[in-house]
């Protein structure tokens, strides 16, 4: 039963939004690309088809204003979100750009509680009729990057639960969707994570398009108990079926 909810529950966050999967291939790589931080000694192991209510990596900055790695449940939940009778409340994966600092569900996040999402890639999917092409998209070189991201303390010392800000399309992502993850310049993530902030979401800017490249991946992605390093190699014409 519950992993016939888990899947109903994918399938409705696939229809209504993006980012919906990434992937973090090198988390060795994190202190090299954000800087020294506390790990707490915590091995991360690589992922290559991260799926919502799963623990994510971020990085969030501390009161003594140290970088320090925080592990979340990939869908925010508010604390004054209740159940509707049996049903469980809907962890919210993603916040939009446009409405990120007037909405309820969000903006005490964004004022007190902004973030770091590592990722090397995410999934989209191209509808072609009733045909959905499996894409990966990702910086040019390969490397690190990190999604705008907001968090929320873990109701009764859970965990914490966090969410990805989601913006308007570059050239590239606009033929594949009509949303894409917000993922912050180099030169942007520290004012993203600095309290003293005033006007974050001047940071949500559109990432440029001629850094980053797409490219069909095979339908293994589709299923999220599916995780290994050929979920982002290239798919050929036959893995696709394409006519």
């Amino acid at each position: 039963m519950i992993r016939l909810l888990f899947l109903a529950m994918l399938l409705l966050f696939h229809r209504v939004v993006l980012c919906g999967r990434f992937n973090l291939k090198n988390p060795k790589e994190i202190e090299a690309r954000f800087g020294h931080m506390d790990w707490y000694e915590r091995r991360v192991e690589p992922r290559f088809n991260i799926a919502p209510t799963q623990e994510i990596l971020t990085i969030v900055l501390t009161p003594e204003g140290r970088r320090e790695v925080q592990v979340a449940s990939w869908g925010l939940v508010p604390f004054w979100m209740r159940k509707s009778g049996s049903q469980k409340p809907s962890p919210q994966i993603n916040a939009r750009a446009e409405t990120v600092s007037s909405s309820p569900m969000f903006r005490t996040a964004l004022k007190e509680h902004r973030c770091l999402i590592p990722a090397s890639g995410f999934y989209e999917w191209i509808r072609e009729g009733k045909a959905r092409t499996p894409m990966h998209i990702q910086l040019k070189d390969g490397g690190l990057f990190a999604f705008a991201g907001l968090w929320l303390p873990g109701k009764h010392d859970g965990l914490p639960t966090a969410t990805i800000v989601t913006g308007k399309p570059n050239e590239l992502v606009a033929q594949i969707h009509n949303r894409m993850p917000v993922i912050l310049r180099l030169e942007d993530e520290a004012a993203w994570l600095d309290p003293n902030e005033q006007n974050p979401t001047r940071l949500l800017k559109t990432f440029p398009a001629e850094e980053m490249r797409a490219y069909a991946v095979q339908p293994l992605v589709n299923s999220f108990q599916n995780d290994g390093p050929e979920l982002i190699e290239p798919a050929t014409v036959e893995q696709l079926r394409l006519p």
